[in-house]
């Protein structure tokens, strides 16, 4: 039933006493939902109409009546403007009368901007909609939205150019974020979401969120035009967390009991990050780089494919990959891996073979070559090279004192030892020889690396009696 208020000619509410306000019809003049009115029951479609506007009070809660027809779910539409800008602590709430966990219970908030109608919202909770807020022309260009909560929606945002989020969450949306844009989200939480974020990414900046109980995490649908930096944040119990990222980095972030942490990642850069307890913790493609992660207790801590001939292999440096289940590398290219820098935690090489997936088992794949550490994961002992002459049969290393300093260098190493040296091999991580020489000083020599790019570098140190000795050096 409609009202019709005595001194204005709006169609749009009833109050029931001082408990709750029903609102529904056509709002055509400048109209107030008031925090003192609270809680709102809309028990029909409410319109504003163009030249009118409707400003919702922070912490005013609308409660939508479910009606329950496919197609014919209630919406709140605007033709002229809404204003719903709440405050910390007081948000303004659309959420299901009856049904708290059903998506799809209304339809949301729609505006016509075909008709110049508009929105302006902020400090907002908003649940159960097919879409939150819907345009029917073209989504603004830039939002900005803070504090706010999207929850057991059909997709939780939509958006067109730029979105940034603070301290915002997400939970049980079918999807939470879609669209192609610039993203910046901080300190943002997304949980139980099938796709907390699908979009097509112009760039993407993530800084301190949490991603839980979703089907992915992040599916991104290309790789981001301008960059993208995710940093600071913790993904658990996902069944794949970040899908087809490229262009960008991934630092000091933390991966826990997911399916697949990182997958089909191309040029990529991974740094400085935790894995455990994850089925497939990596998968890196051509022009990807992994450094200085911890990998432990995973199925499998690292594969390295699909990569084709001519296509940059990945670079895997500086790593600990250790205690995975299964394979602590997995290569799945038929492409030579030369990876000297990671320590797999044990002196036994057998058991570090158990855990490399490569040629010696299949065919059809490449061989991985690798050093042996010592327990503390700063000496190398052994260098395994399975398609070289040295071996693990034919290389040695001797109890020596060998010092390379300063490490990380510019442009000048000292070699200090005590044993007689007769020349060095610099190497890249590619196995590329870089710089050779000869020593003839007793105890130290000084070598010129201030030509050599930014990197990590292996030392091979041949020693008087033809033994080799490896130490691992980084150039600033």
């Amino acid at each position: 039933m409609k009202l019709v208020l005595t001194s204005i000619l709006t169609l749009f509410f009833f109050q029931i006493g001082s408990a709750q306000t029903t609102v529904n019809g056509g709002i055509y003049t400048n109209t107030t939902w008031t925090l003192a009115n609270s809680p709102y029951r809309m028990t029909g479609n409410v319109v504003v109409f163009p030249g009118a506007t409707l400003t919702i009070e922070p912490g005013v809660q609308v409660l939508v009546k479910e009606n329950g027809n496919s197609g014919g779910e209630y919406y709140l539409e605007t033709r002229g403007t809404i204003n719903m800008v709440g405050s910390p602590g007081k948000l303004i709430t659309f959420k299901s009368e009856t049904a708290p966990k059903m998506v799809g219970a209304w339809k949301g908030i729609l505006v016509k901007n075909s008709q110049g109608g508009t929105i302006n919202y902020d400090y907002v909770n908003i649940s159960n909609a097919i879409f939150p807020v819907d345009y029917d022309a073209f989504v603004p260009g830039f939002i900005k939205l803070r504090q706010s909560s999207f929850n057991y929606n059909f997709t939780g945002i939509k958006v067109g150019t730029e979105l940034e989020l603070d301290s915002c969450s997400f939970t049980g949306n079918q999807i939470g974020i879609t669209g192609w844009s610039i993203f910046k989200l901080n300190n943002c939480v997304f949980d139980s979401n099938t796709a907390a974020l699908s979009i097509y990414p112009s760039s993407l900046f993530v800084n301190n969120c949490q991603f839980s109980g979703s089907e992915t995490a992040l599916f991104l649908n290309s790789s981001a035009i301008n960059g993208m930096t995710i940093k600071n944040s913790y993904f658990a119990w996902n069944s794949t967390c970040i899908d087809n990222p490229g262009n960008g980095n991934l630092d000091s972030c933390i991966f826990t009991n997911n399916k697949e942490a990182v997958r089909n990642a191309t040029y990529f850069n991974i740094r400085n990050c935790g894995f455990d307890n994850n089925f497939t913790a990596v998968q890196v493609g051509f022009g990807s780089t992994v450094r200085e992660c911890e990998f432990t207790l995973n199925k499998t801590g690292i594969a390295i494919g699909p990569i084709n001939f001519g296509q940059p292999m990945p670079i895997v440096e500086n790593n600990n990959i250790c205690n995975n289940e299964l394979y602590n590398i997995d290569n799945r290219t038929d492409l030579n891996v030369f990876i000297p820098t990671n320590c797999f935690c044990t002196q036994d090489s057998m058991e570090i073979e158990r855990k490399l997936l490569d040629g010696y088992d299949d065919i059809t794949k490449g061989l991985i070559s690798y050093a042996i550490y010592d327990t503390s994961c700063t000496t190398i002992l052994n260098v395994v090279n399975k398609t070289g002459a040295n071996s693990l049969t034919d290389v040695k290393v001797k109890e020596a004192q060998i010092h390379v300093f300063p490490n990380p260098a510019n442009s000048t190493i000292t070699l200090q030892y005590n044993m007689p040296l007769s020349s060095y091999t610099i190497s890249s991580m590619l196995g590329q020889e870089m710089l050779t020489g000869n020593i003839s000083a007793l105890e130290s020599t000084q070598i010129d690396i201030a030509d050599l790019p930014a990197g990590t570098y292996i030392i091979a140190l041949v020693g008087s009696d033809q033994k080799t000795t490896y130490r691992k050096m980084s150039k600033q």
